[in-house]
């Protein structure tokens, strides 16, 4: 072992990046400034007036507080809340309705075939169900960006130096002519939602 590895400070496995001065910072900071200000300057001084008015602010604070993480979502870039990781779960959840879609679609292809679905009817219910199916796997990807991201950063965190991106997975069969990679069995393009061609 090299002197240059042996002088490094192991990294503990379980640490966590400081995510830097946020929200809840600015709330409680604010209240605590503002239940100061209050104790100080208010008659009289029993102590009972001042434990109420400390109270009094701090829920006035915390009402703040939950009123900006309601409107938060409803301001905040949409891009941004999109390359947020997935949690197990949510990925679970929404594979299972990705597949569901997917096969909805192709029962409707062969009601169609079979003549049970008028031609109308046809390309309104596919054009929901492809709308669907397409924005699933619009936040799959995004998720999945998102990890790539993440195991980047910590890459480059343990590693010391700037760590070349992830490649993306080779393309597969069911690739279309805008360039996207699609599963084998697809018979959609995820991107622009272009009907592929026999794998």
């Amino acid at each position: 072992m090299s002197s240059a590895t042996s002088t490094k400070k192991p990294v503990a496995e379980n640490t966590v990046e400081d995510p830097g001065f946020q929200a809840t910072h600015f709330f409680v900071l604010l209240s605590l400034l503002a239940a100061t200000v209050a104790v100080v300057m208010a008659r009289p001084n029993a102590p009972e007036n001042l434990i109420l008015i400390s109270l009094t602010i701090g829920a006035a604070g915390l009402a703040a507080f939950c009123f900006y993480k309601m409107l938060a979502p409803l301001v905040a870039p949409q891009a941004d809340m999109d390359r947020q990781p997935l949690s197990v779960r949510m990925r679970a959840d929404l594979e299972r309705e990705k597949a569901l879609t997917l096969r909805s679609i192709k029962e409707l292809e062969f009601d169609r075939a079979m003549g049970k679905v008028s031609p109308q009817d046809f390309d309104d219910m596919a054009g929901r169900l492809r709308a669907r199916a397409l924005g699933i796997m619009k936040q799959l990807d995004a998720g999945s960006a998102a990890y790539r991201e993440l195991i980047e950063k910590e890459l480059a965190r343990r590693v010391g130096g700037p760590v070349q991106a992830v490649a993306p997975r080779p393309a597969a069969a069911g690739t279309c002519a805008c360039g996207t990679a699609n599963d084998r069995d697809a018979r959609f393009c995820k991107s622009c939602g272009a009907k592929l061609g026999a794998a």
